[in-house]
């Protein structure tokens, strides 16, 4: 009796086992399609080759550094410094002059100088970048990295800052198109360093003001460009 009862539990247990079974894949397999569907597309192998092949040679370097530019998670900052040359550079990439001191690297309004301000803030304090000298000048010893920095494990975040007395004719689309032109500029050559990076608009603009001890009325930090050298190239 009791080895039937034995056999008629295992013939219950059997068609649920077998249910969830079946459940459990169909959601496995609905979760891998739901991903694939909403996830980014990427180039099939051998595409990026085929793109502008008549214009551009195969090996072309800077269509290299497109294909990597990318942000950093926030989890994967190394905390690792930065090279004071390698800062200078990046700083000179953002809003320095060119072509032998006639012109600036990103395009500005009319031609004026730059109405964005770059400073750089570091656990020694905070500094600002000048465009004249390619050089920094320091504006406090303060670190204000923590009030910045939106969690990641940076070594020196960039503060970008419209100059609004400067901006010509006081339109601002062109200050906020300065803003992307020097931080796509810092992305590419951030790469080409060996260098993490990742551009966040999310800050409290009167509070870093303050911080930078600026007017926030004359001067509106807009974004930071958190940075960390990379443990391996």
């Amino acid at each position: 009796m009791e080895t039937k009862e034995k056999a008629g539990g295992k013939r219950t247990i059997l068609p649920i086992l077998l249910v969830i079974s079946i459940l459990l894949a169909a959601g496995g397999w609905g979760t891998a399609i739901f991903l694939h569907l909403t996830s980014t597309p990427r180039l099939a192998p051998g595409a990026l080759k085929k793109l502008g092949s008549n214009e551009l040679h195969d090996d072309s370097t800077l269509i290299q550094s497109f294909e990597r530019r990318n942000s950093t998670e926030p989890a994967n900052f190394t905390g690792k410094a930065i090279s004071e040359d390698a800062l200078q550079l990046l700083g000179w990439a953002a809003t320095g002059k060119n072509r032998d001191g006639t012109g600036f690297v990103i395009p500005l309004a009319f031609g004026t100088e730059p109405y964005v301000s770059l400073y750089l803030a570091q656990p020694s304090g905070v500094r600002k970048f000048s465009w004249r000298t390619n050089d920094f000048e320091k504006v406090t010893d303060i670190n204000i990295l923590d009030q910045v920095n939106e969690g990641q494990n940076a070594s020196a975040v960039w503060i970008y800052v419209i100059d609004k007395d400067n901006v010509p004719k006081g339109n601002m689309n062109w200050a906020w198109h300065a803003v992307g032109a020097m931080s796509e500029h810092q992305y590419l050559l951030a790469d080409e360093l060996n260098i993490q990076t990742r551009f966040l608009v999310s800050l409290d603009s009167n509070e870093v003001a303050a911080l930078l001890g600026l007017d926030p009325s004359k001067h509106l930090p807009v974004g930071v460009m958190a940075m960390a050298k990379k443990i391996f190239p």
